[in-house]
């Protein structure tokens, strides 16, 4: 069974967060985050750096996320550089900046 680790709404995280499981933010969290397995940011808000084996964005990314696996991104709003080997983008994400996608 993986862990998960949560970040709740109306919490707010800043530093360095490394996650040897899961990580589900709905609160916000600023700085660099590493997550060994699945990042999901569920109507939350992360600004600064992220690595992560995989990624499901429902929220919002200011800076840079790189994946290992995928980044699927279904609801939300990126300012961010995006670095993955497999990227899905719902019809109902904004990302406002294709050249700051990069395919590994």
């Amino acid at each position: 069974m993986i862990n998960e680790s949560v970040i709740e709404k109306n919490n707010h995280f800043k530093g360095k967060l490394e996650v040897s499981g899961n990580l589900k933010i709905m609160g916000i969290a600023e700085g660099e985050i590493f997550v060994e397995k699945c990042l999901t940011v569920d109507k939350g808000k992360i600004t600064g750096k992220v690595k992560s084996g995989c990624a499901v964005i429902k929220g919002n990314i200011d800076g840079e996320i790189e994946c290992t696996e995928y980044i699927d991104i279904e609801k939300g709003v990126l300012n961010a550089k995006i670095k993955s080997p497999k990227i899905i983008i719902s019809e109902f994400a904004d990302y406002p900046d294709l050249k700051k996608i990069i395919v590994l």
